[in-house]
């Protein structure tokens, strides 16, 4: 047996496999074409289809025949002989690799823009236009034109056949066609119209042709060919020096408008959530950005309870929870939350064509400056929040329809963050993308509560409004007078009848609600002490099977019998206790109102938290001052309070990084001032939200809060016309974080 090597040889379809399957649709074909004029140094780029008809029946239809053509021109610098040869004619060439690997060759020469192309397979997106490619480039380097013609229409799509015979075709059989012009004949000095504006052509640059054309086409699609080109640039670099211009002509006419470049910019200013100036440091590991032109910092620790945050950075060990690091490095952005509600505030509101338009824009993706396609486009769910309303509670996140927004990554800060082969996004290389995505996640997660409390305040607006004209009753006089004035007196009767059926209803809702808060809170309170419950029940069931193991056997020791006994009948009434001790918090007992010493019903409350205490490192701290405190309620409703304000305390105790700092609950009970302050020195209520804390569904806690908590505390006060509100002043605080105070 002889050796030797094997060499590999492809197929020629290899060139339309890769134009058809690594590049999705024209779009991206022509984006990919735009991209090698704009690392030319362009300054402009025009892109003309020629000799289209109209389809009689249908005007937006546009019919390629075999005249029609797509030309591709710029003013870049050009490529010379050397280039063509050795890097165009080379499929994956690493030529652009190898600049953007240099720290100083990364940028481009005249323009200094950052190198867009790496992978050498770009060009690979004409054979996604046609089957004839014709190239003419005229080096500014040495004045030389180069022509290339690649005539590939004798072969059919699949590279099986030439001239309808088959036959065995190779990458190596394909020949193309060149000539070398030391005087140039097309990339000349002359008079050339880009948009509107007539300039002078300068004489560098390149022109391809693509005939024998694939595909449809259509009006629309060229003005979302047109739209995608105005989003391929980052706006706010739009005005900058090295500005890239694009235009389309069909049939020597642009169909190009002015009004359209930042069309999407002009919403902006209706949206009520604008975060601008947006930058991850990922070394300080906060985010930085203007909320409606207020400066903010959200540290990382402020995310806690927001589940993909603690997923993705948070992991517990030896009972401590510890940060993981960032790889992904840092990163720009700027949101955009529209308001696309029919009850939206006029400064807001958004009519059906400007809420459909909305809705075609998401979060787009840009590094150094050039869109990441297809992040952005009205389908694409890159960053999965679509899908974390589907598997969690919607209401959690914001949805992206009403979320327009730009982040921006480099190459210089954020190297794995590199593109697919098929430009269908990012690769991830060793989770980098997912803490990247994970980031983004929370960050909208925090911004979701911004959201929340823009539409509680309108809604508080509304029913201030309804409650201060007294609307109802207004319209109502206004009926009775009406009928009173055409003496209809039936009409008047059922009125009257109306009138107090509403009354009776909204007592009857009333009464509904305060029941459902009821049912809430018992809710919430049970959760409370259901761990314990659980957890004493599972070691009550353990027993009583090892008792029963026991009882197969005939030599049965009484003694150790009756002390197992013993210990089950201590589980059982420790279960009895927790059970009566929420007893109280029932509806049916808790209209039972009696006097009682708030720190008994406080002692009763305390036995439930003694394990999470233990678990988090929880001291506790009660100061009596001025005597007893006696109030005048029913216990449950104490109960439920207390318990829903030492739950957020450890909450956000046990959510605190630093695990060195000791975790401290003060309970300041004062009889002569007739209040209790419940306080932590945990990270405390940011200044933003405590107009909110009190409202339903309301949280900070993220995926992990209902928002109810400290609204049914204080519906359930008001009800014996006590208060609880939440203490500012720093000189009146007993400790540094939240503290809360209940005024009877």
């Amino acid at each position: 047996m002889g050796q030797d090597k094997f060499k590999i040889r492809p197929y020629a379809r290899l060139l339309t496999m890769l134009g058809e399957q690594l590049i999705k649709n024209e779009t991206i074909a022509l984006v990919e074409l735009i991209k090698n004029s704009y690392d030319a140094d362009a300054d402009w780029v025009q892109i003309r289809l020629n000799d289209f008809e109209i389809d009689e029946n249908d005007e937006d239809k546009l019919i390629a025949n075999k005249n029609s053509s797509i030309e591709i021109e710029d003013d870049g610098e050009g490529m010379t002989f050397d280039i063509i040869e050795k890097s165009w004619m080379n499929p994956a060439t690493p030529a652009k690799l190898k600049l953007k690997q240099d720290e100083q060759s990364r940028r481009t020469k005249v323009k200094n823009r950052i190198i867009q192309g790496e992978k050498g397979i770009g060009r690979f997106a004409i054979y996604k236009l046609g089957s004839t490619i014709e190239i003419t480039s005229r080096s500014k380097e040495t004045g030389n034109e180069i022509y290339v013609d690649n005539d590939l229409s004798r072969f059919d799509s699949d590279f099986l056949t030439e001239n309808d015979v088959e036959k065995e075709i190779f990458l190596d059989d394909i020949e193309l066609e060149y000539e070398i012009r030391p005087t140039a004949k097309t990339i000349i000095e002359k008079d050339i119209t880009i948009r509107l504006d007539k300039k002078k052509r300068k004489p560098h640059g390149t022109l391809i042709k693509i005939s024998n054309l694939k595909g449809e086409w259509s009006k629309a699609k060229l003005d979302n060919i047109l739209e995608e080109m105005s989003k391929l640039e980052l706006s706010s670099k739009k005005t900058s020096g090295t500005r890239f211009i694009y235009d389309i002509k069909l049939n020597g006419s642009s169909i190009f408008q002015e009004e359209n470049i930042n069309k999407l910019e002009s919403y902006f200013s209706r949206a009520p959530l604008k975060v601008t100036d947006g930058h991850f440091d990922d070394k300080a590991r906060v985010f930085k950005f203007k909320l409606n032109d207020q400066q903010l910092t959200v540290d990382l620790n402020q995310l806690n309870g927001i589940k993909e945050y603690e997923d993705r950075f948070l992991i517990e060990k030896d009972g401590k929870r510890l940060q993981k690091n960032i790889t992904c490095g840092p990163f720009e952005f700027e949101f955009y939350v529209f308001d696309l509600t029919t009850k939206a505030p006029p400064k807001y509101k958004l009519q059906k064509a400007e809420r459909g338009y909305i809705k075609k824009h998401r979060i787009y993706l840009y590094r150094d400056d050039i869109r990441v396609y297809p992040y952005g486009d009205p389908n694409d769910d890159w960053l999965g929040i679509d899908v974390l309303r589907g598997v969690h509670r919607a209401g959690n996140y914001l949805s992206m329809d009403q979320t327009v927004g730009f982040v921006q990554i480099s190459q210089e800060d954020n190297p794995d963050l590199r593109d697919k082969t098929n430009r269908e996004g990012l690769i991830e290389i060793g989770g980098v993308f997912q803490d990247f995505k994970a980031l983004l996640q929370s960050f909208l997660g925090w911004l979701k509560k911004e959201y929340n409390k823009y539409t509680l305040a309108n809604k508080e607006k509304e029913a201030v409004e309804v409650f201060k004209k007294k609307t109802i009753n207004n319209e109502l006089d206004l009926i009775k007078e009406f009928i009173a004035d055409k003496k209809y007196s039936e009409a008047s009767k059922m009125l009257v009848s109306a009138s107090k059926h509403y009354e009776q209803e909204k007592n009857y809702l009333v009464e509904r609600a305060e029941q459902t808060e009821d049912l809430a809170a018992v809710g919430l309170a049970v959760e409370t002490a259901s761990h314990d419950i659980m957890f004493m029940m599972g070691r009550a069931k353990g027993l009583l099977d090892n008792l029963l193991k026991s009882s197969y056997y005939q030599d049965i020791d009484y003694e150790l019998l009756g002390e197992e006994l013993e210990k089950l009948r201590g589980q059982l009434s420790f279960i009895e206790d927790q059970l009566e001790g929420i007893q109280p918090m029932f509806r049916s007992t808790k209209r039972k109102v009696k006097s009682h010493r708030f720190k008994v019903i406080f002692d009763k409350v305390i036995k439930y938290f003694d394990s999470v205490f233990n678990k988090y490192n929880v001291s506790l701290d009660v100061i009596e001052k001025g005597g007893p405190l006696v109030i005048e309620c029913n216990d449950g409703v104490i109960m439920q309070v207390v318990i829903n304000l030492l739950d957020n305390a450890v909450y956000w105790l046990a959510h605190s990084i630093d695990d060195a700092e000791p975790k401290n609950i003060t309970v300041e009970i004062d009889g002569h001032k007739e209040q209790v302050v419940v306080a932590d020195n945990g990270i405390g209520v940011q200044p933003d939200d405590i107009d909110f804390i009190f409202e339903p569904f309301f949280s900070t806690k993220g995926n992990e809060g209902r928002g109810l908590g400290l609204y049914i505390a204080k519906q359930l006060l008001e009800r014996y016309d006590y208060e609880i509100s939440y203490i500012q002043k720093e000189d009146s605080k007993v400790l540094k974080g939240a503290n809360f105070k209940i005024k009877f």
